[in-house]
């Protein structure tokens, strides 16, 4: 055989050496539980059953199991991300790379739930007599429309925001955004690897809330701050552009509420108690935003000693965690739900906690797909 021909042979020995080499790796490497990157549990292997394999679950099951401890996974992930980010297609897995390092989701698509969810709580305030106030944190990609990418889809939050107000009922709706487009001039609102707020972000929110609800917010100079870096959130986790760097994230405590704060936290029939708001043991984890109010969970309820103020039910997302803690300054007790997990009637909770005020604080993000909002009775 001449060179000619044994060149033309060179591509096909080669991905046949792959093959084999990455099929040998796949069987004698160790197979992970865990992704750190992705912050999920990678698939099992699937259960070897005839139902699973007369019905075709077992392959669906096995493909995803393969796709998940396939050597080099994090390598060829996060290959695949930069690729499509170099050859024009940036924001393909659902978050753009933004310029300052910013990963920023994708916006609401039009078809939502938005006005569906809105009737539901304002019927709900109707039916449970409750002075109610409804906080809807805009977008990332429209209050940071500097950071995007030129080619990038319409952030439609100030025609989503027009729908709130124009629907939200008996509920007062406080409307932050046009505070947050002057404050994120100078101050980071966002994580630039996360969807949520940053605690800035979350006091700057609160100020807002205590000045519709004639409450006086706790000056900023009354909280010592403390600062910790390593902080890489969902959006990174998503996006598999492994480069970015990681954010700080903060935690403010007013001291003298050391040792008059206490948290229970209810899941199912169990109830566990704690003091602070804090869950420093998650700044171990490859997630640290579960610091804040050790992350989500059924019923949560705050109270603070040295508060003067009185019952606030807390209807929520996850932005809540990093907001709470301010708004407890105000109330003595704060019975924060979330309706992803708590599925007993809100009304009893109402009646049995003699709740009057309640306040709904989601992201629009969230709010406008929110199915679990079908829970609230």
């Amino acid at each position: 055989m001449n060179k000619k021909k044994l060149l033309h042979f060179i591509p096909a020995i080669v991905f046949l050496a792959f093959i084999f080499t990455m099929g040998i790796l796949f069987i004698f490497l160790p197979k992970s539980d865990y992704s750190s990157n992705e912050k999920r549990y990678l698939a099992d292997f699937p259960e070897v059953s005839a139902d699973n394999i007369l019905f075709g679950k077992f392959d669906t099951q096995f493909e995803s199991y393969m796709s998940d401890h396939i050597a080099g996974r994090d390598f060829f992930v996060g290959t695949n991300a930069y690729y499509d980010l170099y050859t024009g297609r940036n924001g393909s897995n659902g978050v753009y790379m933004g310029k300052d390092n910013y990963l920023i989701n994708d916006p609401v698509e039009r078809e939502n739930k938005l006005e569906d969810n809105l009737k539901m709580f304002s019927d709900f305030t109707s039916a449970n007599k409750l002075n109610t106030t409804l906080m809807i944190i805009p977008s990332t990609g429209y209050i940071m429309k500097d950071k995007l990418p030129a080619n990038h889809k319409e952030y439609l939050d100030e025609e989503y925001f027009k729908t709130i107000d124009k629907n939200s009922g008996d509920m007062k709706f406080v409307n932050v955004m046009s505070a947050f487009k002057k404050a994120a001039k100078s101050t980071q609102l966002y994580y630039r690897t996360d969807h949520h707020w940053t605690t800035p972000g979350a006091y700057l929110a609160y100020t807002k809330y205590c000045e519709s609800a004639g409450l006086e917010s706790a000056k900023e100079s009354v909280f010592s701050k403390m600062k910790v870096g390593g902080f890489y959130g969902t959006t990174y986790s998503t996006s598999a552009f492994w480069g970015t760097p990681p954010d700080d994230i903060e935690f403010w405590e007013n001291r003298d509420n050391i040792g008059a704060v206490s948290v229970s936290i209810t899941e199912g029939e169990k109830t566990t108690e704690h003091e602070g708001y804090f869950f420093l043991s998650h700044l171990e984890e490859d997630d640290k935003y579960p610091t804040f109010l050790d992350g989500n969970h059924a019923l949560v309820d705050i109270k603070n000693e040295n508060a003067q103020g009185g019952k606030l039910l807390v209807i929520k997302d996850s932005f809540a965690h990093a907001f709470v803690p301010f708004l407890s300054e105000n109330y003595s007790e704060i019975i924060m739900v979330d309706l992803r997990y708590y599925k007993k009637p809100i009304s009893e909770l109402v009646k049995e906690n003699k709740i009057s005020e309640c306040l709904v604080l989601y992201s629009l993000d969230n709010f406008a797909v929110d199915t679990d909002v079908a829970f609230l009775a």
